[in-house]
Order: C-alpha cells, then structure tokens, then sequence
C-alpha cells in the first residue's frame, strides 16, 4: 500500500515538472510571457512561430499589443500537455484594464490561457489564435 502512494506521488511529481524537450517548451512559453509583461515586444515576436512572423511584421505586431484595452501583468505556469510536436502549456496570466466601465478606473483580474506550441525544425514555436 504505501510503495503503491510512493509511485502515485512521483508519477504526479513526473507529470508536473517538465524535462527535456517538455522543459525546453515550457522555458520558451514563459519567456514569451515575461517579455509581454515586461514589455518588450521585439523579444516576445521572437518566439513566434516563423510562419507568423513571414505574415506579421515586428511593426503590425509591436501595434497590435500597444493597441489593446488590456494589458498583462505577470503569468505563472500551471501545466501543459504535449503530443509528439505539439504542446499547450497553460498559464495563470494576471490583467490590467483600465476604465472598464464608467466611474471605475481600472480593473485587476486573472484568467487560465492556453498556448499553443508546435515544434518545427528543432525549436519550439508559440502559434497564436488566428
């Protein structure tokens, strides 16, 4: 009984921290996050997958963030998931919005967001939503 709750907890332990390319993957999202966070928009476009990147320039891209009502505070990893080249890491990511509604000037929350990740070749990539 007790050497069966031994190899449940390091199973769960296994599936909570991330090794080898699962680490790699979750190294990259957060650090996606943290430049979003930090405000530094040229080194979160970096971690976009190549084909965004070919679509989107780091000018429409720097526009699109600095145009949102919503600004992001922080972002703790949670878990993620992978399946041969493809990974959805999940994050706590805290907001800001200002005046949301009328006589309130700002708004703090946090919401649980997937991204998505896919590896191509060799390195893992963020693909946004379309």
């Amino acid at each position: 009984m007790l050497l069966a709750a031994l190899a449940a907890l390091a199973l769960s332990a296994c599936a909570t921290t991330p090794g080898g390319d699962d680490k790699r993957v979750v190294d990259r999202a957060q650090a996606r996050w943290d430049a979003i966070t930090g405000n530094k928009l040229e080194a979160a476009y970096e971690y976009y997958s190549p084909g965004y990147r070919s679509a989107t320039s780091l000018i429409d891209f720097g526009t699109a963030i600095r145009l949102r009502k919503v600004n992001y505070t922080n972002a703790e990893y949670l878990d993620h998931q992978c399946e041969q080249n493809r990974c959805t890491v999940r994050f706590m990511v805290g907001y800001r919005v200002f005046a949301p509604v009328p006589g309130m000037t700002r708004y703090d929350g946090k919401q649980v967001v997937e991204d998505t990740w896919v590896k191509t070749s060799g390195e893992w990539w963020y693909l946004p939503d379309k």
